[in-house]
């Protein structure tokens, strides 16, 4: 089959990587790309200004079998929309069902009337009123998150538990660049427990989980400093219960299908649950409609399934009771994945200095360690970093000692002339000690 990738970053990166791993890829087209990801496939001949019907038109008339979208913009921009009315199959969601992460507010009120286990909430318009109403959580509970309803890349969820955090929060939301995703916001109580996602492709037949995995959002060890995209994470979740899928199943993605289709909707795609773990069982913290990044990553490192058989059969290409849905060849051993950020991450403040990346690291030929690229581009033949998360450094092994031993053997390697590279050492860390 002939397969179109939507999307540029290190979780596209990963996807290519995992896609040109199956016999049923004869060929693989990516839009936009990256030079990094040049050596998987071809990239398609539009220009990032291009319309999603477009770049949907151009697929179609040269033979692409089916599309996988990355990332959740393109979905919340309609591409999935674009190929139904090509009748081009999309994994991925279309505008409507995507509002589940294009808009936090959406999605509070699809988990309340669902019944869906989640945090008390509020839905406000305004900086006045965003203040107010975040204020009234602390006083009430001790603590509150401030959500940016819209999309915001991941930074704008801001976790208070005293004033001058709603002070900081506030201004990141409305006077740093991310004030047309807080044209309304979502005020939360703070929950408590661990935190953890779930991943499941859903589509045609019965769903097909992924498993779990734990991301560390904030930027600097031990979770202090900003929120970010996430600096990394890992794979499997050995301190859940046993039944926990079937639960995430029972409680969150059946009750969220049963009530997407009482408002005329269907969900084709990735689905992401973000969960907060107690005592209690499972609280959904946020969706989103796509695989997370660097949680693609790792999973696609760790997942011994064929990934392209999975999709093509979720678009309703092959028959959904194959082998290959089988979760047998699942979670042998523990995969850890690290974030390589350049110096202004994640809010942008002052000019990185420009590190060559050399092509190699990204040969991913079964060494022990998988490198994937974000912010890379090409001048005069050299790879160079950008602003952002950079790069993605995955290991699989026998536990998570070996899986950390050779990630952050690589990443040394990496680093040592990288002046400035941000990235986080302890990833994984509280599964091996003690």
């Amino acid at each position: 089959m002939k397969v179109l990738l939507v999307g540029s970053g290190a979780r596209e990166h990963a996807l290519a990587w995992k896609l040109r791993q199956s016999k049923l890829v004869d060929d693989l087209l990516i839009w936009p790309g990256s030079a990094a990801m040049d050596a998987l496939g071809s990239r398609l001949p539009m220009g990032l200004d291009a319309g999603m019907a477009d770049v949907a038109r151009l697929a179609r008339n040269q033979g692409v079998d089916f599309v996988v979208v990355g990332p959740e913009q393109p979905l919340a921009d309609g591409f999935a929309d674009a190929c139904a009315e090509l009748k081009l199959p999309c994994f991925g969601p279309v505008a409507a069902a995507a509002q589940l992460e294009s808009s936090k507010a959406f999605a509070k009120d699809v988990m309340q009337a669902a019944g869906i286990p989640t945090a008390a909430f509020a839905v406000v318009q305004g900086e006045t009123a965003c203040r107010q109403k975040a204020e009234q959580f602390l006083a009430n509970s001790g603590g509150a998150v401030i959500k940016a309803s819209g999309l915001a890349s991941g930074k704008g969820v801001f976790v208070c538990q005293k004033q001058a955090d709603i002070d900081e929060g506030i201004e990141r939301l409305y006077r740093s660049g991310m004030a047309k995703s807080a044209e309304t916001v979502v005020i939360e109580e703070v929950l408590v427990g661990r935190e953890c996602s779930f991943f499941v492709f859903l589509g045609e037949g019965q769903p097909t989980p992924l498993g779990f995995a734990v991301d560390h959002k904030r930027l600097k060890d031990g979770d202090q400093g900003p929120n970010t995209g996430g600096m990394g994470c890992y794979t499997p979740v050995p301190w859940l219960p046993a039944d926990a899928g079937d639960t995430v199943m029972k409680k969150v993605v059946q009750p969220l299908l049963v009530e997407l289709k009482k408002r005329g909707m269907t969900y084709n795609g990735c689905l992401y649950v973000g969960l907060m773990w107690s005592d209690k069982g499972p609280s959904v913290v946020e969706f989103n409609v796509r695989l997370g990044d660097p949680e693609a990553e790792v999973l696609a490192v760790h997942d011994q399934r064929d990934w392209a058989q999975l999709i093509a059969a979720k678009v309703g290409l092959l028959d959904d009771n194959r082998e290959f849905e089988s979760a047998a060849a699942q979670n042998a051993g523990a995969s850890v994945c690290v974030v390589l950020a350049s110096p202004c991450y994640p809010y942008g403040e002052g000019v990185p200095q420009k590190f060559e990346v050399p092509r190699e690291v990204f040969q991913n030929k079964g060494d022990v360690a998988q490198v994937f690229a974000a912010a890379v581009r090409e001048e005069q033949g050299r790879l160079l970093t950008g602003r952002g998360r950079i790069l993605t450094v995955v290991s699989h092994g026998k536990d998570f000692v070996e899986a950390r031993r050779h990630a952050y053997a690589t990443i040394k390697k990496i680093a040592a002339h990288w002046s400035g590279v941000q990235y986080r050492h302890d990833i994984g860390s509280v599964l091996v000690e003690g």
